[in-house]
């Protein structure tokens, strides 16, 4: 790029292609912020902002990277090139090299078998470690951030006190505001300043849509039928499953949702590492849950104090795994899990989703981690958008 003082790298071959820094292809905001620090989260915004015009965009290069970041998912929700870039300074290769080297780390060569999950969205924040507040982690996050246009941190009011961190899931995401947060938020919270995480307002959507009929086992056929011509014209078993484990699991609801929940959770721990508020409380439901604990179990792989307070999981869509010892030694309190064996949604969409697994939602951590502790909601809980009207946040 003509007068840029930030040089690109060329290889003799595509001498005749124009080359730009990563400010001018928009892989991270600018080179003067990849250290910058936060007063508070709500500097968030002004952070990731892009200081330069996409000038790649306009060159057949561009065409080529978007051709690239598209190859885990057709809706290109992954900003490969991008993050392949962050991967490969970490390595020492370039090019198409580090791009295929960053999507493995990623978990995109096992798209099919479900990847980019929980761990698929902390692999290469992880890698990172102590990296996570700074370069490295600014251009992670950018990458995730900037495929999630309806990704943003929204004030619901101003406070003392550690601040409240809340993000819903399918079923429970409205527009604006609290949704539903208020009573358990002030019961619980009262004085304290809380922000909503707003986040994959397209792929919760299409999870809500699948699920318009109602939640029940006889709906979880039903709707399969909805979205039988979207997901899988080929699938000749009856009921959901076959949509959300088929050969082109790639474009199903389900598994796009949940690759956005734990990039966005891996996105957020990005952006609390490099604030200067001391602690955070996570409070998320659903694939939401899911968001918060990708965050606490990101944040937890760095050295130094937690940072994170607490963390309250509703209704978590993430299953049961023999070890917690991350997401446990990401907090200084409790990792709180309410959970419904009532809650249709996790007994039946979700074990089909996950090809049998159980969700913590719906039965529990059983975690000997002395960080984790369990609620059990049935009796009061008997639909999965019901958390947040019918239960009260632990003390």
């Amino acid at each position: 790029m003509p007068r840029c003082p930030h040089f690109a790298n060329r290889e003799l071959r595509d001498i005749a292609l124009p080359r730009y820094c990563a400010e001018h292809r928009q892989e991270i905001p600018s080179f003067a912020k990849l250290d910058a620090r936060l007063a508070d989260i709500s500097e968030y915004a002004q952070w990731l902002t892009f200081d330069k015009h996409n000038a790649a965009r306009t060159t057949r290069l561009a065409t080529v990277a978007m051709t690239a970041a598209v190859v885990v998912a057709p809706m290109a929700f992954v900003a490969a090139p991008a993050i392949g870039g962050v991967v490969g300074s970490l390595t020492g290769l370039s090019g198409a090299a580090a791009t295929s080297h960053g999507l493995a780390l990623l978990g995109g060569g096992s798209l099919a078998a479900g990847g980019l999950g929980m761990a698929g969205g902390t692999t290469v924040v992880t890698a990172m470690g102590a990296s996570l507040g700074g370069a490295l982690g600014a251009a992670v996050t950018s990458a995730y951030t900037s495929t999630d246009k309806s990704f943003r941190i929204e004030l619901l009011r101003p406070g003392t006190g550690t601040p409240v961190l809340v993000a819903n899931g399918f079923l429970t995401e409205t527009t604006d505001g609290w949704g539903g947060w208020r009573r358990i938020v002030d019961d619980r919270y009262p004085d304290a300043p809380v922000y909503r995480v707003h986040w994959g307002a397209k792929e919760l959507g299409d999870i809500t849509a699948l699920l318009a009929v109602g939640a029940t086992k006889q709906a979880t056929t039903n709707a399969a039928k909805v979205v039988a011509k979207k997901a899988s014209k080929s699938a000749k078993i009856p009921g959901l499953a076959p949509l959300l484990f088929a050969a082109d699991i790639a474009t199903n609801p389900w598994t796009v949702a949940k690759a956005r929940a734990g990039m966005t959770g891996a996105a957020l721990a990005g952006i609390i590492a490099r604030t200067d508020t001391p602690q955070f409380v996570l409070i998320g439901h659903s694939l939401g849950a899911r968001v918060m604990a990708t965050a606490a179990q990101t944040l937890g792989t760095v050295h130094g104090a937690p940072r994170i307070e607490s963390v309250h999981l509703l209704g978590a869509a993430i299953s049961v795994s023999k070890d917690w010892r991350v997401l446990s030694d990401a907090v200084s309190g409790r990792v709180w899990n309410y959970h419904s064996s009532n809650d249709p949604v996790l007994a039946y969409l979700y074990r089909t989703a996950e090809l049998g697994k159980t969700a913590v939602g719906l039965g529990g951590f059983h975690s000997s981690q002395p960080q984790l502790r369990d609620r059990d909601v049935s009796k009061s809980v008997t639909a999965h958008s019901a958390y947040l009207e019918r239960i009260s946040l632990a003390r």
